[in-house]
């Protein structure tokens, strides 16, 4: 799926969509935050494209993604900084 064909506001599928942009995001927040890194707003829209099935093969393609990832960046980042307060700075390691 394009990210431009994604699930908009209205849709029915639009509030799993963006939850799931939502939990990426905040991985990859947290992920940047650990390794001490952080990304501009482009190479996270490029890294939630990846973590997800979505391609962004046109610049419609990035603009719709980059404006959802915007918009959620500052919810991330909250749900980093609650999780870090809850568990005293700890994070736990998932092996895969």
């Amino acid at each position: 799926m394009n990210a431009s064909e994604a699930p908009v506001f209205g849709d029915a599928d639009w509030n799993h969509y963006r939850a799931r942009v939502a939990a990426v995001l905040t991985d990859i927040e947290a992920d940047m935050q650990q390794r001490g890194y952080g990304l501009s707003s482009e190479g996270l829209t490029l890294e939630v494209a990846e973590r997800l099935p979505v391609a962004v093969a046109t610049d419609e393609d990035f603009e719709v993604l980059e404006a959802l990832v915007k918009s959620l960046r500052p919810l991330a980042r909250e749900a980093v900084r609650a999780t870090r307060e809850d568990q005293a700075g700890q994070y736990r390691l998932l092996l895969l």
